[in-house]
């Protein structure tokens, strides 16, 4: 993460690199962009992501096989914090 912010390769993070490392975290969580991330799981507008959606969305360009099965329902697991087996916006 710290070598992403030093644009410059200079080994340290100046002030300038620090402000725009804070204002890009700042503009990747608002809202309307979570949501729009959020919306590009929830591929039925259930307003939840279910295993399936995440296989979906995770088997195009190349990426089939990239994450086991298995693997996905131990990450909702890990998120789903009302226990339904699936992640609403909330908890995304």
């Amino acid at each position: 993460m710290l070598q992403g912010a030093d644009t410059d390769n200079s080994g340290s993070i100046d002030y300038t690199e620090f402000l725009a490392a804070t204002m890009d975290a700042q503009l990747f969580l608002r809202d309307d962009y979570l949501r729009t991330a959020f919306d590009m799981f929830d591929k039925d507008g259930s307003g939840k992501i279910d295993k399936q959606e995440l296989i979906s969305l995770l088997s195009g360009d190349g990426l089939e096989n990239a994450v086991p099965t298995d693997q996905l329902a131990k990450y909702i697991e890990a998120v789903d914090a009302d226990g339904d087996g699936e992640i609403d916006y909330k908890e995304f």
